[in-house]
């Protein structure tokens, strides 16, 4: 039910923006018939002296205000249309630049618990067999600093870049040991499943293994850096990786620094290793039974199993037969088992449609990323700077659209934004939640303002117009214009709730 969270979402972003509309027709002296919250039919209402109305309505999806001759067609001297231009202009743009207050508010309050930062420069850690990545040349360690003009910081820098160019060439640029090298990789636009546009995972790559939370049973503690694992130098998480990839064994010996007072001592634990859900594939067996990631897989045909090499083993010998997978859920801990048809056709993960695994050792639980905390003129650049961000992501989304890079299966309607919403919720929390209202208020704000026919932005084209000529469009011409705008936009937005309702029922994601 975590999809529920989108109604009070998209109720405060409207509401918001209505209230932009709202208080600059009121100052400048417009009659507001009504403010009304959520749409009819009407559950409260009150009236204030001045005959406005305020209401409280059934259906929980927005709201409106409704101004005297918002359309042109009132004689009121009060009304929307017999109001200067400039005015005008103001009210129709104050929703939308209500929507930006809103998401800066809420990236400023966000800031204030701090952020985390990479606790490296972003790096490849798997690039895919057959991959465009892999025949540009480009390997597990590989540090990417560029992707075409953009410098990258994060994951998302890459992710963000490859998605919005995918049917257009990228130069990456990317350090390998102390070499600079500049590859060209053409994207995929329909890659195959778990593999990504160009073929690579990525993570961030860094020196010291400090433990980021107490291991209570191993006697770990915060601040604990690991040194070795059986007895292999460690000298960076990609060393941990690759090391915990291989490995083959239920256990293994970590040994650790730990600094107490000044002073330096070496611990060695026994540490069990565990098997984890890395990925699920859409439409496989293993997602129709909604396996979930994060799971530990525990046995597979009541084989205890606790590593990868394990499970690839027992996968591929059983090709094309039914295998029981037996885990404990992430959310219950409880014990659960599906069948499968095993599809695991070699080691590398080619045509790989099984669950994928991961190796993780347990009571490492070293974070890729640092928490630090922002003074209040930080809360206020963080929150400008992610409120830009999320501004020019819109021009750069349509024109990706444009050259082929987005195709409008990769939109959502409100069912997709509700699926999307409970997939956020399930892996990110409330927090998550907060920052996706401040996503789509931008969304909101930006999208309204666009000079398109029935949204705030086509209503202040005609108000431009008339700023410019000193002759107005007559109203019912200017009605028919919007009349035939929301006639669109409805139909698209039906479209995207076809796609969305298709999503629902086959398992897909968004592309």
């Amino acid at each position: 039910m975590n999809w529920l969270w989108f109604i009070p979402i998209l109720l405060i972003m409207v509401i918001v923006h209505e209230f932009g509309h709202f208080i600059t027709a009121r100052m400048f002296g417009m009659k507001v018939h009504e403010f009304g919250i959520g749409f009819p039919p009407k559950v409260w209402s009150k009236k204030t002296k001045d005959g406005m109305e305020w209401s409280i309505n059934a259906l929980p999806i927005g709201g409106f205000v409704r101004i005297e001759g918002e359309n042109g067609d009132s004689d009121d001297p009060n009304s929307f249309g017999k109001k200067p231009t400039w005015q005008r202009a103001i009210v129709l743009c104050a929703g939308p630049f209500m929507n930006l207050v809103l998401a800066f508010a809420i990236y400023f309050i966000l800031a204030g618990g701090g952020k985390d930062v990479p606790a490296g420069p972003v790096a490849i850690s798997k690039v895919e067999p057959g991959s465009p990545a892999a025949a540009a040349g480009l390997l597990p360690g590989d540090i990417i600093l560029k992707v075409n003009s953009t410098e990258v910081d994060n994951t998302r820098d890459v992710s963000i870049e490859t998605r919005l160019n995918r049917s257009q060439p990228l130069v990456f640029t990317f350090k390998r040991g102390n070499q600079i090298i500049n590859a060209t990789i053409k994207g995929r636009t329909n890659p195959p499943d778990g593999e990504g546009i160009i073929g690579v995972q990525m993570g961030y790559v860094f020196d010291s293994l400090r433990l980021a939370a107490d291991a209570p049973a191993y006697d770990l503690k915060a601040g604990d850096v690991l040194t070795m694992l059986d007895g292999k130098p460690l000298a960076n998480n990609l060393d941990l990786l690759n090391y915990t990839t291989n490995l083959d064994k239920s256990t293994v010996e970590a040994t650790v620094q730990r600094v107490t007072n000044g002073k330096t001592e070496t611990l060695t634990r026994t540490l069990a290793v565990k098997l984890y859900v890395n990925y699920v594939y859409i439409e496989s067996d293993a997602s129709s039974q909604k396996l979930p990631v994060d799971a530990q897989i525990i046995a597979l045909n009541d084989q205890k199993v606790s590593t990868a090499n394990e499970y690839i083993k027992i996968m591929t010998a059983n090709q094309g037969q039914d295998v029981k997978i037996s885990y404990i859920d992430p959310k219950s801990k409880a014990e659960k088992a599906i069948t499968i048809i095993a599809n695991y056709t070699d080691t590398s993960g080619v045509n790989n449609r099984s669950p994928r695994p991961s190796t993780i050792v347990e009571g490492l639980p070293i974070s890729q990323m640092r928490h630090v905390s922002l003074n209040p003129l930080e809360w206020v650049g963080e929150g400008w700077g992610q409120t830009t961000y999320a501004i020019g992501l819109i021009p750069r989304s349509i024109e990706g659209v444009f050259n082929g890079s987005i195709g409008l299966e990769s939109f959502a309607g409100p069912v997709g934004m509700a699926q999307i919403t409970d997939q956020i919720v399930d892996t990110g929390g409330f927090m998550a939640v907060i920052s996706l209202m401040a996503l789509l208020s931008v969304n909101l704000g930006i999208v309204n303002i666009l000079p398109l026919p029935a949204l705030d932005g086509g209503r202040l084209i005609f108000v431009l117009i008339e700023m410019i000529s000193r002759r107005r469009v007559p109203s019912d011409k200017e009605g028919m214009v919007h009349l035939v705008g929301m006639v669109a936009l409805l139909s698209l937005m039906l479209v995207f709730t076809w796609n969305d309702i298709a999503r629902l029922v086959t398992g897909a994601g968004f592309s």
